[in-house]
């Protein structure tokens, strides 16, 4: 399959942020289905290393469309990691958070509110996702 104006080290519909692909998928699942569905394409959930990502990642996300990204803290409260191992160095919290609301919320959502910020929610929520993977 050809795309016209796509960059050739991405796959078709995918957007290069400079040293990684991304996608955003608007089908609405839970956090583990986003990631399994993120896997079958040899991709994890999306990890943010910085601000310049997450803005670019924000580009592609629909204003008042949460989506999930990569970051868990299921393993152990309150310590956050990214499904792809990468070393999680970057937040983008909304005030208050993550609060892990009556104890069951593992699971990492970006662009909620009007502020685009990052939300911790249950895991078991639908919404799309962002998949990344490395170039």
């Amino acid at each position: 399959m050809y795309c016209i104006g796509q960059d050739e080290k991405c796959p078709c519909g995918w957007k290069n942020s400079g040293s990684r692909c991304f996608k955003f998928f608007s089908e609405s699942v839970d956090w583990i289905t986003a990631e399994i569905n993120c896997q079958s394409l040899g991709t994890n959930l999306a990890s943010i290393q910085n601000k310049v990502e997450n803005d670019f990642l924000l580009s592609l996300v629909p204003d008042s469309t949460r989506c999930w990204i990569g970051g868990h803290d299921g393993e152990q409260e309150g310590q956050w990691l990214w499904t792809d191992g990468s070393v999680y160095n970057y937040t983008n919290w909304c005030p208050g958070e993550p609060n892990n609301n009556n104890g069951k919320e593992n699971c990492l959502e970006i662009n909620w509110t009007s502020n685009r910020c990052w939300n911790d929610q249950r895991c078991s929520t639908s919404m799309g996702c962002l998949c990344g993977k490395k170039l």
